[in-house]
């Protein structure tokens, strides 16, 4: 999953990057931030902006259904905030604002994101440590970036079929470096493995719009 963040504290940052909850892309400043949101895909956005009209801009360039944008503000005001919510945002937290707070606000966000194992169909369970799945006594584990998709398609099972573009930009540190038959090869391994070792293929092709897993 991918977090665009602007004047978040170091510390908080550098979990994140150890924990692998995130690849987590840093803008210089609010403009930077504005720029990256407009030409990259994020699961989550939290930026330091209290402007309203640059917060603004940061809404309008992201897609708030599958995007959560958490405003961090100095100048927090109940209109501010009402303005920014209706527009959109997920959150709208008043300075100075403790990592711990805010890491629960990002799991409160992402649940699923945020544990080790999801267990998925019943007998299915995605180890997120071991990066494996498990059904019964059978374990397959995946290499490279072929569980980073399988656990982000089973993260997103309840939403519409994912697409490639977005499997890049949210599994990839430098998606725009990376052709999207990248996906299709990944996608092709997974299903091998499952069928190999489970008799069962339950990544589905949605055509024209990506990837989805049944539920």
């Amino acid at each position: 999953m991918r977090l665009l963040s602007y004047n978040l504290n170091e510390e908080l940052v550098d979990y994140l990057d150890e924990e692998q909850l995130y690849i987590v892309d840093i803008a210089e400043d609010i403009s930077d931030a504005i720029y990256h949101s407009e030409v990259r895909y994020y699961n989550l956005v939290i930026v330091d902006c209290s402007n309203y009209f640059e917060c603004k801009r940061i809404l309008n360039n992201v897609d708030n259904r599958v995007t959560a944008v958490v405003f961090l503000v100095d100048d927090w005001s109940k209109q501010l905030e009402v303005s920014l919510l209706k527009k959109g945002a997920i959150s709208v937290l008043k300075k100075p604002t403790s990592n711990e707070y805010i890491l629960a606000k990002m799991e409160s966000i992402h649940r699923d994101n945020f544990k080790k194992e999801l267990f998925y169909k019943g007998n299915y369970k995605a180890d997120l440590e071991e990066k494996a799945l498990v059904n019964d006594d059978k374990k397959v584990f995946f290499k490279g970036k072929s569980f980073s998709i399988l656990s982000y398609l089973i993260k997103n099972r309840y939403r519409s079929p994912i697409s490639k573009d977005e499997l890049l930009q949210a599994n990839w540190d430098e998606p725009e470096m990376v052709s999207d038959n990248v996906i299709e090869v990944n996608i092709n391994s997974i299903r091998n493995s499952l069928k190999k070792e489970f008799d069962e293929n339950f990544i589905e092709t949605v055509r024209h719009r990506g990837y989805k897993v049944s539920i």
